[in-house]
């Protein structure tokens, strides 16, 4: 799915939604470049479309024939304007904008499969499924980028482990905390403008051009308050990990990783805009798992904070409730989200889901031996 099938989807949810009503063809104009955001080359061909009183008869259709006939007949007058690559994608935008998912395979599965025939059946599920697969397709540069980043980070991790921080017995826990915040407060006071530009949002994650976003976001955090909240958790629970420091690295950059990729497609899923950055997942998934073991096993754990011994569910219940109040409320731009779907689309929340996971694997595979 290339980004204008994705502006389409998004038009899509605001003729659902009502927000079109009334708006100008200037506005909407406005609203599809904003859509489409680093991707310059469409700037010029939305501001057009956006504009064609055609394109806004499209929208308002609501017999699917004459809509059709209205999408063929802007096809033909975009056709003498625009080159064929430039063409596909404001095609591909009115298809989606108009429901049309799967526009080559329209006549197949125009209509609906016999009752009992188990086959049309099975293939109408394969192919829905295989579509959902196709909407991770913009993400697969960004993920493998990712995931390759990581195993350098463990291998810096390794030989800093060796060279430096194993004569000075520190531990891979302080030497992660201690990189978290130099990170932040260079970035906040020297680099400030380079802060903003090296965190995560919906447009940077499908461009090719941009995938080094998915290895700098986990690092660095979009606010003060939460970068200290995060750095204060993850001191109660990694300050002493007997870990190496190249098994900290790894895994703090998959998990980060595995929660920025849930959090990216829900986003896209629920039409919102989000940008993501920081060790939210991370410490999600490390309250998360603990809790889960400790509930499991039946035993109590907790971490000791001078005379207060805090139960590790406690201090779950505490950082994710800081974290809703923190999230819920907010309207990113004036985006008119749900509440929930602001909470589906943060690091934190898939955290908590990757983490019980992990922590239920853990607990399995301790019964098993």
């Amino acid at each position: 799915m290339g980004i204008g099938r994705e502006i389409g989807e998004q038009v899509r949810h605001w003729v659902g939604s009502g927000e079109l009503i009334n708006l100008p063809p200037q506005a909407l104009a406005n609203r599809l470049i904003d859509a489409a955001g680093p991707s310059r080359r469409l700037h010029g061909p939305l501001q057009d479309l956006g504009r064609q009183p055609l394109f806004l008869q499209l929208l308002q259709q609501q017999q699917p024939a004459t809509a059709l006939a209205n999408l063929q007949a802007l096809t033909s007058e975009l056709t003498e304007t625009y080159s064929p690559l430039v063409l596909t994608e404001l095609v591909q935008l009115m298809e989606a904008a108009i429901g049309i998912a799967e526009p080559l395979n329209t006549s197949i599965h125009s209509g609906s499969p016999p009752v009992g025939d188990s086959m049309s059946i099975t293939h109408h599920f394969f192919a829905k499924l295989w579509r959902l697969v196709k909407t991770l397709r913009p993400l697969a540069p960004g993920l493998a980028f990712g995931a390759v980043s990581s195993l350098v980070l463990a291998w810096v991790g390794l030989e800093l482990d060796r060279l430096m921080f194993e004569p000075l017995n520190w531990s891979a826990g302080f030497v992660l905390l201690l990189l978290l915040v130099s990170i932040h407060l260079l970035t906040s006071r020297l680099l400030k403008p380079w802060r903003t530009a090296v965190l995560l949002d919906r447009a940077s994650s499908v461009d090719p051009r941009q995938v080094w976003k998915w290895v700098t976001a986990p690092w660095l955090h979009a606010s003060n308050k939460e970068a200290l909240l995060n750095t204060v958790v993850l001191g109660i629970l990694l300050f002493n990990t007997p870990l190496p420091l190249r098994e900290v690295m790894l895994r703090y950059s998959l998990t980060g990783l595995a929660c920025l990729a849930l959090a990216v497609q829900t986003s896209r899923w629920c039409h919102i805009k989000q940008v993501w950055g920081g060790a939210s997942g991370v410490v999600a998934s490390l309250l998360s798992m603990d809790s889960v073991l400790s509930l499991l096993r039946w035993q109590k754990q907790g971490f000791e904070m001078g005379p207060l011994q805090i139960p590790v569910w406690v201090l779950l219940w505490i950082w994710v409730a800081i974290q809703i109040t923190w999230t819920i409320p907010r309207r990113h731009g004036g985006n008119p989200a749900k509440p929930w779907h602001r909470g589906l689309s943060s690091c934190w929340f898939w955290g908590l889901g990757i983490g019980a996971s992990w922590g239920i694997a853990i607990w399995l595979l301790g019964l098993a031996k």
